[in-house]
């Protein structure tokens, strides 16, 4: 990259997503599609972030709700 007329070194990137993915964009729509009929309890969407709402009462109320969320 050029910024005012200095030329930065490449850094390798070892973790993120790639940019310019023709099919990436496709799949997250199709996951976030999928997550709102899979799952049920209140779901909030914005762009890439998803909040899930769930409440318990139990113990195993809590396993339950650790088990839908992986």
């Amino acid at each position: 990259m050029v910024f005012g007329g200095q030329v930065s070194d490449w850094s390798d990137v070892l973790s993120d997503v790639p940019q310019g993915s023709v099919l990436g964009p496709v799949l997250f729509v199709l996951y976030a599609d999928d997550i709102l009929r899979t799952i049920i309890s209140k779901i909030l969407q914005f762009t890439d972030d998803t909040k899930i709402n769930y409440a318990v009462n139990s113990v195993e109320g809590i396993e339950s709700s650790q088990s839908v969320m992986h």
